[in-house]
């Protein structure tokens, strides 16, 4: 890993050069073998005048090495930089997704208002919020990671995520998940067994950023290590989770709603440091899922009739 990034960063300083010094530090790299090779061919006339054939392997053998040295470290260097470019497009591409499945949320939530007459048993989910709201953010969020990573062909190299949101309940007052996405559809495991364990996440990850003074992103690069790191709700829990990153839902002021969590199977997929990425990325996701929130909280705070009666606790 330290060896990949020590790659990446020389490719960055070589993109950072001017194009001068990039032309000229590449014009050297194609001199110097050039010279080499001159200076074999007047090696190898001198040796065969003067019958040494010893010398002339030798000056083969050095040119050889050299080429191939050179010759390398280019393709080397353009792999890692080929590398680069492949995961700044991927990145782009998340992002493209991103706005593009929130786009839709807009037009959907357009033709939910217009589609019929508003009625005041419908009016607080169309024109308020409601708990579908929170699940089409997710799903837009799961979808954008699925578009961008979890298409390949091949089974074995296929990313496969998982989209919650997580917070606090307005029955019981103990983490819930009251929206989520993954490939299969399903609900997670966990919340059929907090049924019974209504605590049954106190001890995770979003457990712990409520508990902070000041709630801040968390990227688990390996649930696996080290042990007891990352606290499994469930047996075997790690063997589907590999990798994961926690990002805190937070209102205008700072106030914590809850958290952004995304799941998937491959270990080190999100790593600490790309955290600013990753932060850019999460935040498109967590502002609307902040308002919708808040939205949620004003309408379960209504203690009497205002112009609609008060929707049922949501989760």
């Amino acid at each position: 890993m330290h060896k990949e990034r020590g790659v990446i960063r020389l490719v960055k300083w070589w993109l950072g050069l001017s194009d001068g010094w990039r032309l000229l530090l590449g014009a050297l790299g194609t001199a110097v073998p050039f010279y080499f090779a001159a200076y074999l061919s007047f090696s190898v006339a001198t040796a065969a005048q003067l019958g040494q054939p010893l010398s002339l392997v030798v000056h083969a053998v050095g040119f050889i090495v050299l080429l191939t040295f050179v010759v390398g470290i280019q393709r080397y260097l353009a792999h890692a930089y080929d590398q680069m470019t492949d995961a700044e497009q991927a990145r782009m591409a998340v992002r493209l997704h991103a706005y593009a499945h929130l786009d839709r949320l807009v037009v959907r939530d357009v033709q939910r208002i217009t589609a019929s007459p508003a009625t005041s048993q419908h009016f607080a989910e169309r024109f308020v919020s409601s708990r579908g709201a929170l699940q089409e953010l997710v799903e837009a969020a799961y979808n954008a990671f699925e578009a961008a990573y979890g298409t390949s062909a091949k089974t074995e190299e296929r990313i496969d995520f998982e989209v919650t949101f997580m917070t606090r309940s307005y029955e019981d007052g103990h983490i819930t998940i009251p929206a989520c996405a993954n490939r299969d559809g399903r609900a997670p495991r966990s919340m059929v067994l907090r049924q019974q364990q209504h605590d049954i996440y106190e001890n995770t990850v979003t457990a712990a950023v409520y508990r902070e003074p000041r709630p801040a992103i968390h990227i688990v690069e390996d649930t696996a290590s080290p042990p007891g790191q990352y606290q499994e709700v469930y047996p075997g829990q790690t063997k589907r989770i590999r990798s994961s990153i926690v990002y805190p839902v937070l209102s205008g002021m700072n106030e914590l709603l809850g958290t952004l969590v995304v799941h998937c199977d491959r270990t080190g997929f999100f790593k600490n440091a790309d955290e600013k990425y990753w932060t850019d990325l999460l935040e498109i996701f967590a502002k609307r899922l902040a308002l919708v929130k808040l939205k949620l909280d004003k309408l379960v705070a209504l203690s009497a009739p205002v112009t609609v009666s008060r929707p049922p606790l949501p989760f």
